[in-house]
């Protein structure tokens, strides 16, 4: 089975872009030639390349599908503060709870993109 993990372009240089996951990780080497993607889009990247530029309700539903998906292995894995999808589960988690609580994420997601990815 192949996965493909939704990231947001930070940085653009040629083919190649710096990709947020989420939990600190970044890769500066992803693929974007096949995209027309740019700074601030969020992509859908599998093997190495980014496969699709996502709308923002794609990636807000793809991190959300993530969340709802990941969190019950991560709250009881041992090494979840060192693992990659253990941070960005972290990190939806966080945007969940902002969300929950009644803050402004809502506005920021419609207006400025997902902020705290």
């Amino acid at each position: 089975m192949c996965l493909a993990f939704p990231g947001k372009v930070v940085e653009v240089k040629g083919d190649f872009a710096k990709i947020d996951f989420g939990g600190g990780t970044t890769r500066s080497d992803i693929n974007i030639s096949h995209t027309d993607a740019v700074k601030d889009d969020y992509v859908l990247v599998h093997a190495g390349y980014a496969i699709q530029v996502l709308d923002l309700l794609e990636a807000t539903n793809m991190l959300a599908y993530w969340h709802d998906n990941s969190k019950w292995k991560c709250e009881r894995c041992d090494i979840s503060e060192e693992c990659p999808t253990g941070m960005l589960v972290k990190d939806i988690v966080k945007l969940s709870h902002k969300q929950s609580k009644g803050d402004a994420i809502g506005g920021e997601i419609r207006n400025n993109g997902i902020r705290g990815f």
